[in-house]
């Protein structure tokens, strides 16, 4: 499922749309939306449909049929008259009216199967439909991070420039004091444009992230959104989202319960069952009753009146030829070319396929729990280790700060020691948003809501 997704960094800048007003836009907000457009989604949504149409079709299956049916016909030459059933040389005009019904009464069950079958599918379908939306959500909850991820970036790049800017003017003081030569300030110049490099290369991967996150969304490339922030990471990276207490067999057995692909590949098992049923009642007889009622009318048609022969009126006809016909067929199949037989060896290789496929989706979802639980132990233990780095790498830089203002240092050992503090900083914005990820992934898993408090 996801043990290949991990977190791409990758974000975006607001872009100006047509209304030229901004829309604020929650984690929540985004799932829901996706919800609503996401093409998957709707594919999805006509698929339960489709099997609630085959499941209705065969349920009413069960009711009586009735059709009518009308025929002219003109007959030139000698032919039989459809009314008198005698031979003519003349040409003939006729009508038939007919109302035909049936209904099945037995069938070897395969109606009342078919029905079952056909609510198992439309289980499995609403099923796929909620594994889609999952699926759309932690895309859009790894797309978002990436936003927010590649803001925060932007916002360090920032301020590292406006430390490197403060530097650079306490540098021009002690060079017109003296206790600097001139080419002190080169050094803290040439950070200062690689600071203004980096702030472009974030302002680039916020604006391919957030047109990633509007692609994913179906919005257009001018829509102009702003991701809601949180004030600060720790906020939702609490205590109680701790992967180190959770246990493998508690998660994945929660997961057995709310991932909708296990609920389906139940179904699609109970499904296949009732289809080896379904094709063995064509082994069975079937009974069916049947009646109708039936009248006609010829040009041919003659009567007696007073000892002489004349036309029969048509209404005459129609009432004289009327007809009621009822009755019951009973159909028993003895050799059709082993077609059944064939039909009930693949009916019974499709439910073991379904099983196969079952049990290996249980093992992959076990591999996937395993190492998403690995992996934000891993991140945990990683965010700790970079926030140690952070601390240690602030105290160095204020020292070399001190002493670089008392001239015990020079320029180089100054940068080398904001340098480093710069790349701590990153790489603990990285393992926060990584941790954060992972977290996520964990709840996906559990069934929790993704959403940033």
């Amino acid at each position: 499922m996801y043990k290949n997704l991990t977190l791409t960094f990758f974000t975006c800048i607001l872009m100006s749309s047509a209304s030229f007003s901004q829309e604020t836009w929650s984690l929540e907000k985004c799932v829901r939306y996706a919800w609503q457009e996401n093409i998957n989604i709707k594919r999805a949504e006509i698929g339960v449909r489709n099997n609630e149409l085959i499941e209705k079709g065969n349920r009413l299956s069960r009711l009586p049929n009735l059709n009518a049916s009308v025929s002219g016909s003109f007959q030139y030459g000698r032919t039989i008259d459809p009314v008198t059933n005698t031979f003519n040389s003349l040409s003939i005009g006729a009508n038939r009216y007919s109302v035909n019904a049936g209904v099945t009464i037995y069938n070897g069950n395969r109606i009342t199967n078919l029905v079952r079958q056909a609510g198992h599918d439309i289980q499995a379908s609403m099923a796929d439909l909620a594994q889609t939306k999952n699926d759309i959500s932690l895309t859009i909850a790894n797309a978002y991070l990436n936003v927010l991820f590649a803001e925060e970036q932007l916002d360090a790049a920032k301020k590292r420039k406006k430390l490197s800017e403060s530097q650079l003017s306490q540098v021009d003081k002690l060079i017109r004091a003296g206790a600097r030569p001139a080419n002190a300030r080169l050094e803290i110049l040439a950070t200062i444009a690689r600071d203004d490099q980096s702030i472009i290369a974030q302002e680039n991967l916020v604006l391919n992230g957030l047109q990633n996150l509007k692609n994913l969304l179906q919005l257009e490339p001018s829509a102009d959104i702003q991701l809601e922030r949180p004030s600060t990471i720790a906020i939702v990276i609490s205590a109680e989202d701790n992967p180190d207490v959770l246990k493998f067999s508690d998660l994945y057995n929660t997961s057995l319960s709310n991932q909708p692909f296990i609920k389906a590949d139940e179904n699609r098992i109970k499904s296949a069952e009732l289809g080896k049923d379904i094709a063995r009642a064509g082994l069975l007889p079937s009974l069916s009753a049947f009646g109708g009622l039936n009248t006609n009318y010829s040009t041919r048609g003659k009567r007696i009146v007073n000892g002489a022969l004349e036309d029969n009126p048509y209404s005459n006809q129609i009432d004289e030829n009327f007809g009621q016909n009822i009755g019951l067929s009973l159909s028993i199949p003895i050799y059709n070319n082993h077609r059944n037989l064939i039909s009930m060896d693949r009916a019974e290789l499709n439910m073991i396929s379904n099983q196969y496929t079952a049990e290996l989706n249980k093992q992959n979802l076990k591999n996937d729990i395993q190492t998403a639980l690995s992996n934000a132990r891993a991140a945990k233990r990683t965010l700790a280790a970079s926030e140690r780095t952070v601390e240690a790498s602030t105290a160095a830089f204020q020292n070399s700060e001190k002493q670089f203002q008392l001239g015990t240092i020079n320029t180089f050992e100054y940068a080398t020691a904001k340098n480093n503090l710069d790349q701590a900083e990153v790489d603990l914005i990285i393992a926060k948003y990584d941790y954060l990820f992972k977290l996520k992934v964990l709840d996906f898993y559990q069934g929790k809501k993704l959403e940033l408090k």
